[in-house]
């Protein structure tokens, strides 16, 4: 039911009541509800934005924009929204109005993850065949998180017969599997497994540097409606990764990491309310282990949550309830070796935190055009060493509805998080730490400020949505330490953050066209991020460690049937860094002089991919065919980091910026569902 529109809602809602012998005498009425369900989904837009750039995504419709794997990908498609951040090849998370990848919230059906992509950004953890659709939101409203949010929804629906999704790539191998159990219950299952350095070992580089890299990922959904009231879901997923890198100075850097989720959902629907409900276990967790100088270090971390979250929803009001446990363990660096002046030894402790939030809001219609929405939670978070915090989170918004004229809104919110995310992100894998708020850093929190416009022409063949946005963030930390500083023996946690305060503004605007044969959108975004330490040594307002600017994207998709072909084409100011003008070695030691704070920037990002699809059968009952994807048509090399750089017989040492060789990355796929 995710992308109906209104006037078929009362015709499945009648069908989703029937009992299981009306069920069996009705099957050519499910075939017609059938084919409406799938013309109606691809005669929606490929993104139906609601208020400003928030709204949902047609997951019927993204098969023709380009995949890395030659299927696709609900999260780089995400990506390429004006109000989420270009995504480089060496980050992982999704950087929405200039705030870090940690204040966006991205969950499964509502369950919170905290590792959401395979190979530095590549890859989502999210087989799409087993997913029904996605929302997005550049608002999280109630959860304890600054930023937006991005739902990946499961199936609600029961199948009736088997099915399948098939793929088999130079790539990857993926498959979904649906069953149905009986008349009131349904399995579905899905598995990945990569192979790319069979294929492309000589293609992926870190500037000149050999990269190895595996994944595989697996998802496990049952389904059970025991009546029309009522529905069960059991989620299970996980995955594991595996990679390395040889490069100079660190002669093996090497990790692997790995995310996991376990939930149970109700959803119980009152003849005038909705209650729903889960309980969940979610996890993240990484090891890194670095060589160099006969000198050996390990880097492991993890984030263990455990929650639940109830909210119901009668006439107007909502009200929720939400409850986090979390066991943490902070980046905790070992290290020994003739490179270190005293052992590293481990020494950050696994910290336990707890955070619940009671909310309510209300809307109302303010005459015949206005209407207002407002709503406040109470906030108590418990640090690790047992201090409480309390907060309310007030928010408030007033939306006009011009008719055709179009639908502006204007929004405030006051956020509370009470988790943070760190990490040496140059390196180019996922060495990100999650840390709990407390002595470090108090819980950080922000004021949020938002206008936004929608408007469709006439006809329904195009529409405009812009959003302009200003943050005032408050308690951040930045992490300005570096893999030296273990190697050395001068690692602390402490020592390695820097504490200040920020903001974030921009505007984003989209145009967006949604009928014919070819359909699409372009879009631009223009962001700033700063922050401002409480240091003497950086003193002063900087940009933050991911601004960019300016980004422009542009989807273009064209189907003939038969055939459908897509390209994105991606153009981004480059990620401020912070130079080195001067290095020193000094015996074993290699002491750096740096210049401002992010004072210089990478060069300008920039990429185009387009992929097509031929269908040998498409219709209602299945498709089957080919993916053609190309990457990086252009072959353009990207410069995605800044680092040092030693000859290999360790006599001379640069600083430079770090270019990624993945030129002109082709993929074939065979594609089969039924």
């Amino acid at each position: 039911m995710f992308f109906l529109r209104n006037s078929l809602l009362p015709v499945l809602l009648a069908a989703s009541c029937f009992c299981a012998g009306a069920q069996e005498r009705d099957t050519l009425v499910h075939e017609h509800l059938k084919n409406a369900l799938i013309t109606e989904q691809m005669d929606r837009p490929m993104v139906l934005n609601r208020q400003g750039i928030s709204g949902t995504v047609n997951v019927e419709k993204i098969a023709a924009v380009p995949s890395f794997l030659g299927n696709a990908d609900p999260l780089r498609f995400v990506r390429l929204l004006p109000s989420i951040q270009l995504n480089t090849e060496i980050e992982g998370g999704l950087y929405m109005q200039g705030s870090e990848s940690s204040m966006t919230l991205v969950s499964q059906q509502g369950v919170p993850m905290y590792g959401i992509t395979h190979l530095l950004g590549l890859f989502s953890v999210f087989n799409s065949p087993h997913f029904s659709g996605i929302q997005y939101a550049t608002s999280s409203r109630q959860e304890a998180r600054l930023a937006g949010a991005v739902d990946i929804r499961l199936r609600d629906s029961l199948v009736r017969k088997a099915g399948a999704d098939l793929s088999l790539g130079l790539l990857s191998a993926q498959g979904t599997l649906t069953l149905p159990l009986g008349g009131k219950s349904s399995l579905s299952v899905s598995a990945r497994r990569t192979f790319i350095n069979t294929i492309y070992g000589g293609f992926l580089k870190f500037g000149d540097y050999p990269m190895h890299y595996g994944f595989t990922d697996a998802n496990l959904t049952w389904l059970w409606k025991p009546s029309g009231r009522d529905r069960l879901w059991v989620d299970l997923s996980g995955c594991m990764d595996q990679g390395s890198i040889h490069a100079g100075l660190i002669e093996n850097l090497a990790a692997h990491w790995y995310n996991g989720l376990g939930a149970l959902h109700w959803t119980h629907y009152f003849p005038d309310a909705t209650l729903r409900q889960r309980a969940y276990f979610s996890t993240y967790g990484m090891e890194a282990v670095a060589e160099g100088f006969h000198a050996v270090g390990t880097l492991p971390s993890y984030i263990r949550d455990f929650g639940y979250r109830g909210e119901l929803l009668w006439h107007n009001w909502q009200f929720g309830a939400h409850f986090s446990h979390y066991r943490i363990q902070p980046q905790n660096p070992k290290a020994e070796g003739h490179f270190t002046d005293a052992a590293i030894r481990g020494n950050e402790p696994v910290q336990l935190s707890y955070e619940s939030i009671l909310s309510a809001s209300y809307k109302r219609n303010l005459g015949y055009w206005l209407q207002l929405q407002a709503g406040v939670g109470v906030q108590w978070y418990l640090s690790p060493e047992g201090r409480s915090h309390f907060g309310a989170t007030p928010q408030a918004g007033l939306t006009a509805d011009l008719r055709k004229g179009g639908k502006a809104e204007l929004h405030y919110e006051l956020k509370r998080q009470n988790i943070f995310q760190l990490g040496m992100t140059n390196l180019g894998l996922p060495n990100e730490f999650w840390l709990s708020a407390g002595d470090l850093q108090r819980p950080q929190w922000s004021h949020n400020f938002t206008l936004s416009y929608n408007v469709t022409s006439p006809d329904g063949a195009f529409s405009l949505s812009s959003e302009l946005y200003y943050r005032q963030l408050h308690n951040q930390l930045e992490y300005v330490g570096n893999i030296l500083d273990i190697y050395t023996g001068l690692y602390s946690l402490a020592g390695s953050v820097a504490r200040g305060k920020g903001r974030a503004y921009g505007a984003n605007i989209m145009l967006q066209k949604h009928t014919g044969l070819f359909t699409g959108w372009v879009s631009y975004a223009w962001s700033r991020s700063l922050r401002t330490f409480d240091s003497d040594r950086l003193a002063g307002e900087y940009p933050s460690s991911h601004e960019r600017p300016h980004e422009l994207d542009v989807v273009a998709t064209f189907d003939f049937g038969r055939i459908d072909v897509g390209g994105t084409y991606v153009l981004a100011s480059g990620a401020p860094y912070t130079p080195t003008t001067a290095i020193h070695l000094i015996g074993s030691r290699i002491l750096c002089e740096y210049g401002a704070y992010n004072s210089a920037r990478l060069p300008a990002y920039s990429r185009l991919d387009i992929s097509a699809n031929w269908y040998f059968r498409r219709g209602a009952k299945g498709k089957t065919g080919l993916n053609l994807s190309m990457y990086n048509v252009l072959g353009k090399v990207n410069h995605l980091g800044y680092g040092l750089h030693i000859s290999s017989d360790y006599t001379a040492y640069s600083f430079q910026t770090t270019p990624i060789q993945l030129r002109f990355l082709p993929s074939l796929a065979f594609f089969h569902t039924f």
